[in-house]
């Protein structure tokens, strides 16, 4: 098993929200527990140019280290973009799935990605409307597939 994160979760567990919304904060802390667990089990965490490129965008200097600080004990291997990603990105826009999303899409299926994690509930919603190479699911629901998963290799 090998499984993405999206920009979005490695955001979540320092989001401000997290002190005053549930969700917010149930997802959080999934996360934080899905890379404990992936870094113990050895599961590969794959992370991209294109996380980092997004995560530039944070304006706020003490979140982008704590997040960039995550991101990097997260990551045990990273994916390059490539022509065939490309165009694999192109028609993932194509079939209306949003620029940013599709290139981490288009790169966790060149990884042989088999989950990508976001707490985008438009990109869930999105993917779940065309065939993918891997399966994009909230954290919320991350647990019960890695149990499915696990229950398959005995």
């Amino acid at each position: 098993m090998k499984i993405y994160l999206d920009t979005c979760c490695y955001c979540r567990p320092f989001d401000i929200a997290r002190e005053t919304h549930t969700r917010v904060e149930m997802e959080a802390v999934l996360i934080e527990n899905a890379v404990d667990l992936c870094n113990m089990a050895s599961i590969p965490i794959v992370g991209s140019a294109a996380i980092r490129t997004e995560l530039k965008y944070i304006s706020d200097n003490e979140k982008l280290k704590n997040v960039l600080g995550f991101y990097s004990s997260a990551v045990s291997e990273t994916v390059k973009l490539s022509p065939s990603i490309e165009n694999r990105v192109r028609e993932l826009v194509e079939q209306g799935i949003r620029r940013f999303d599709a290139t981490h899409i288009a790169l966790a299926e060149a990884a042989e990605v088999d989950y990508l994690l976001t707490v985008d509930d438009k990109l869930e919603r999105a993917a779940s409307k065309l065939i993918l190479n891997l399966k994009i699911i909230n954290p919320l629901n991350f647990l019960p597939e890695v149990v499915k998963w696990a229950q398959a290799l005995m």
